[in-house]
């Protein structure tokens, strides 16, 4: 949880101490509590986030394992989205 990864499995007296240390606001201290992820996500205004690495569609499959070939090594032809 956040960067204290100990504070996941901490007693609740811990995790208040922690809470209060960090001066967290009430409605996202009854969020972090209630492990309600969608709750913190619209209190802080954030949403899910993720990546994905897909291969160019521009490959053809004759160098597939070949690791490199004339555009260079295979990571320089890996599309990346994030969200």
């Amino acid at each position: 949880m956040g960067q204290d990864a100990n504070l996941r499995d901490a007693a609740a007296s811990e995790l208040e101490q922690a809470l209060d240390e960090a001066q967290i606001e009430q409605p996202v201290r009854d969020a972090i509590r209630a492990q309600d992820g969608e709750q913190l996500q619209a209190l802080l205004g954030k949403g899910p986030m993720f990546a994905v690495l897909m291969p160019d569609e521009d490959e053809d499959e004759e160098g597939e394992g070949e690791g490199e070939d004339e555009e260079g090594p295979a990571e320089d032809r890996l599309t990346s989205v994030v969200a």
